[in-house]
């Protein structure tokens, strides 16, 4: 029997947290979920906040069950949501539990930020970024103007994924891939945009210092080996944003292939050498963000499967009868623009589709109507995804002519079936848990058991159920 590895993948969502054991033995990767957890944001006073210190305890928690099984682990990679941070102090503690980006504070921010020079054009040119209300330096600002007592004891600051490295290793550095999400790095030049922190105030003294994806944040420190009964092991600096370890197992067949990251939020884009920075690319919402190994994730963000999420909650039903509601319904001519902000985070999810049906004169659904609903969520999601493609096919000048769907979204028939139909291009769904995967996949190439992005791919492609659709 050949050698064994194993690599554990702290898979931190939006909505809840996932720790996967993998092995690598004879050319093929295993994946199984150790432990999750529901996270949901908290609200204090003013602000929602993330339980990062929640976070940690189940990361933990999940890490001490693979030991228990009696495996010493060869790695651990974190990734994450992105854009959000916490700060740590001159003493390494840190300064509260970070504000959640679903938090409603920065809506109106772009605003403010135009008036000092740093309009939604200007910031795109430097960051190849879209402005979204969520984004770092939109958070950062009003920190600035209300939280500034924080930022004035803070000596760093930390993205999620680099900040639970830091507690395991005491590594302070910031990853590529999360660092890009932030609209505060150069996307060009691949080094924080000092224009940037001059014009918003900011102390880029308080950035951290970059570390390559893939490289070692370090090892994980002895207290907390002892504690977990194990012996110390690497912590990698996977490609720590969730959609970058997601693309990275996603098998793209060419460069005609786009994916689909299709989970809370939907990710729709292709890989690049090089960022687009054109009128064209900004006026479609594109935004650039880096992958692994110094690729561009060209993408738009689509607010996906979370309001199908936030309506299963609010019918307490399963997602098999939503499908099945909305399957039902499904020749509906309702329809709502997934990326309102009115759907960001609203306080009655099924309200405010009402809302904007009436608002939009098409027509009185009343609350009983929940097939309707539910079905003019589905069909608006799929013609989003038909609409960027072709937004991608004009940009790029090229065809797509592949589509590869990963994520918790692959498994949705409908959705699936719906956006093939509408994009009318070859589609693939698979990977599930794309992220931990990626996350996984770079740990490997860390250890020295893949040489190349190829190699991970077809490792991919042999151990895991990919169908056409």
């Amino acid at each position: 029997m050949s050698e064994q590895f194993y690599s554990i993948a702290c898979d931190f969502g939006s909505s809840g947290g996932k720790i996967f054991l993998s092995k690598f033995q004879n050319d093929k990767m295993t994946l199984e979920e150790i432990h999750r957890f529901s996270l949901n944001p908290i609200k204090i006073n003013n602000y929602y906040y993330t339980n990062s210190i929640f976070m940690y305890s189940e990361l933990l928690k999940g890490v001490k069950k693979v030991i228990e099984m009696g495996i010493q682990p060869n790695s651990l990679g974190i990734n994450s949501w992105g854009v959000d941070y916490g700060y740590i102090d001159k003493n390494g503690e840190l300064i509260s539990n970070p504000i959640n980006y679903r938090d409603t504070r920065t809506i109106n921010t772009i605003k403010k930020l135009e008036k000092i020079g740093l309009g939604a054009k200007e910031l795109y040119k430097i960051t190849g970024i879209s402005c979204m209300p969520f984004n770092t330096i939109m958070q950062i600002y009003e920190d600035l103007e209300n939280r500034n007592d924080i930022i004035k004891n803070a000596k760093t600051l930390l993205f999620t994924p680099d900040l639970f490295a830091y507690f395991l290793t005491d590594n302070i550095s910031a990853e590529y891939t999360i660092a890009s999400t932030s609209q505060l790095m150069d996307i060009n030049k691949r080094e924080w945009a000092k224009e940037i922190f001059e014009k918003i105030n900011f102390d880029i003294k308080k950035m951290p210092d970059f570390i390559n994806t893939g490289d070692k944040k370090g090892i994980l420190e002895k207290e907390i080996a002892d504690y977990l009964g194990c012996k110390p092991f690497d912590i990698i600096a996977v490609a720590s944003h969730d959609t970058a370890s997601a693309v990275l197992s996603a098998p793209l067949k060419n460069e005609n292939s786009a994916y689909l990251s299709c989970g809370s939020w939907s990710l729709l884009g292709v890989e690049l050498e090089k960022p687009i920075l054109t009128d064209e690319a900004f006026n479609n919402g594109f935004t650039n963000e880096t992958g692994y190994n110094n690729t561009i994730r060209f993408l738009e963000n689509i607010n996906g499967l979370w309001i199908i999420q936030l309506l299963q909650k609010k019918y307490n039903i399963s997602f098999n009868e939503m499908e099945t509601l909305a399957k039902n319904n499904i020749e509906t001519k309702h329809r709502i623009d997934i990326n309102d902000n009115r759907f960001y985070n609203p306080s009655d999810i099924e309200e405010e589709i009402i809302n904007y049906y009436k608002e939009t004169n098409q027509g009185i659904i009343e609350k009983k109507d929940r097939g309707i609903i539910i079905s003019s969520v589905y069909n608006s999601l799929s013609d989003s995804y038909a609409k960027y493609i072709e937004s991608l096919k004009n940009i790029l000048q090229k065809d797509i002519n592949y589509l590869h769907i990963v994520g918790g979204g692959s498994r949705d028939k409908l959705i699936c079936k719906l956006t093939k139909d509408k994009t009318n291009i070859k589609a693939f769904a698979g990977p599930v848990e794309c992220t931990a995967i990626g996350n996984i996949l770079a740990q490997f190439k860390s250890l020295g058991l893949l040489k190349n992005v190829k190699e991970m791919r077809e490792l991919v492609i042999k151990s895991f159920d990919i169908k056409e659709i």
